[in-house]
């Protein structure tokens, strides 16, 4: 009997869960068609977006992209230009939006949050709703962070999560979990980019989909909220990233005669942008666009091999998401 009723309950979670994602509508062309018109937001537009504060949430190494962000002991800005960098110029000073990159932290999660929480309160205060663009681990911060303070989703009136593993990344696993003890031989150095072992794991795959099973009735509350979540896929392509890339393919950097050698990783297999599987950078029941060609890092900061205008690639997302958004 008991057996019988677990049963039934599992099948109707998943029927629910297979519902769920049915609702989800892919933006891909969408996003393509308009960003080729390769036009600003219009003044029409511009006007009802200026009712919201704009929040801009980094993931993990933001320190070490930010010239002002003196944490890390290593910095890239001055190559790379800042994280977000792109993003805040055009909200700030080309639609002058009241936009905040808020301050990260790859050390502590709970750091991330509180961070959101104080922003969010910032909007209440001031009788206005937010905006939120998130990158990576920003963006499981940020639903974390709604799954904990129900009280401040209805402050919330759109999302664009950039690349949020929110099933995790099997890189984060891999540095654990491999033969050439990757922890051991790194660990030494990520103190210098104020990373924390325990953020990485955070971002594993049984952390993360142990969360999405544990809340996984506010997690579909949240999705109420206009949302969009953004996976790039970068496989086949000239990549930064493609030594990561290969590895969540195949399961090794290169394979010998069909083989791996050694082996990193044992699947399940995905597209990916370098850093988070394709499948795992969607919610379900939420909008999605896939970027072809595009790197977990290049829609954040200026690396090589950019296929997307960060610029264009925002104002494209805003316009999608804009028609769907939570008025005052």
């Amino acid at each position: 009997m008991v057996l019988s009723r677990l049963k039934a309950v599992f099948i109707l979670v998943m029927g629910l869960v297979v519902s769920l994602w049915g609702r989800a509508a892919d933006l891909t062309p969408a996003f393509h068609k308009t960003y080729a018109n390769n036009s600003l937001l219009t003044v029409e537009e511009q006007i009802l977006l200026r009712q919201f504060d704009f929040y801009l949430v980094p993931g993990i190494l933001s320190e070490a992209f930010l010239q002002a962000d003196d944490r890390s002991s290593v910095s890239f800005a001055r190559l790379t230009g800042d994280y977000l960098g792109a993003q805040q110029e055009l909200l700030q000073k080309v639609y002058k939006f009241n936009s905040v990159r808020l301050s990260s932290s790859s050390k502590s999660v709970k750091e991330i949050k509180e961070n959101i929480r104080k922003a969010l309160n910032q909007s209440v205060d001031a009788g206005r709703k937010a905006v939120f663009l998130t990158h990576s681990l920003g963006g499981l911060a940020l639903l974390e962070e709604l799954v904990d303070s129900s009280n401040l989703r209805d402050v919330v009136a759109g999302i664009v999560f950039l690349q949020s593993p929110f099933r995790g990344s099997p890189i984060a696993d891999a540095y654990f979990d491999n033969p050439i003890y990757l922890d051991k031989l790194l660990g030494t150095v990520i103190p210098f980019f104020n990373t924390s072992p325990d953020t990485i794991r955070y971002l594993g795959t049984s952390s993360r989909s142990q969360f999405m099973k544990e809340n996984f009735e506010a997690i579909t509350a949240i999705t109420n909220i206009p949302m969009i979540t953004v996976g790039g896929v970068v496989n086949g392509q000239k990549s930064l990233f493609t030594p990561a890339v290969n590895i969540m393919a195949m399961g090794c950097l290169e394979k010998v005669f069909g083989q791996c050698v050694v082996r990193l990783y044992s699947g399940p297999y995905d597209l990916s942008d370098g850093m988070v599987p394709f499948e795992s950078s969607k919610l379900p029941g939420v909008d999605f666009v896939r970027l072809d060609g595009a790197d977990h890092g290049e829609t954040v900061v200026n690396i090589p091999f950019q296929r997307y205008d960060k610029a264009r690639t925002t104002t494209t997302l805003l316009r999608l998401l804009l028609p769907s958004l939570n008025p005052l």
